[in-house]
């Protein structure tokens, strides 16, 4: 298993979970993110710790935020290099996110 940390573009949808609306600046929330393999396109579900970067804004409908995503797989940069997008899920689906950066651990 690698450890695989980056930084993304999220754009979330209506706050349905009062929970991860509430998260501030900082904070850092267990969540489920979806890629898609860069060569078969199947997707996978991998468990990760996601932070949101800023301060304490309301939740945003429309503005993307940045949020930092940890997570461990086999093969995580087959599903998240920089360009690929990928769906934030926590129960349902809470957004789509774009791989901005990769932060080395």
């Amino acid at each position: 298993m690698k450890r695989y940390k980056f930084q993304a573009l999220v754009t979330l949808g209506p706050a349905r979970d009062a929970g991860l609306a509430a998260m501030h600046g900082g904070q850092t929330r267990r969540v489920v993110v979806r890629g898609h393999h860069h060569d078969t396109c199947s997707s996978k579900f991998f468990s990760a710790l996601v932070t949101k970067q800023g301060g304490d804004l309301p939740w945003p409908e429309q503005d993307p935020v940045i949020m930092t995503v940890a997570l461990m797989g086999d093969d995580p940069g087959e599903y998240f290099e920089i360009g690929d997008s990928f769906a934030f899920w926590l129960g349902h689906d809470m957004g789509r996110g774009v791989v901005t950066r990769r932060l080395f651990v």
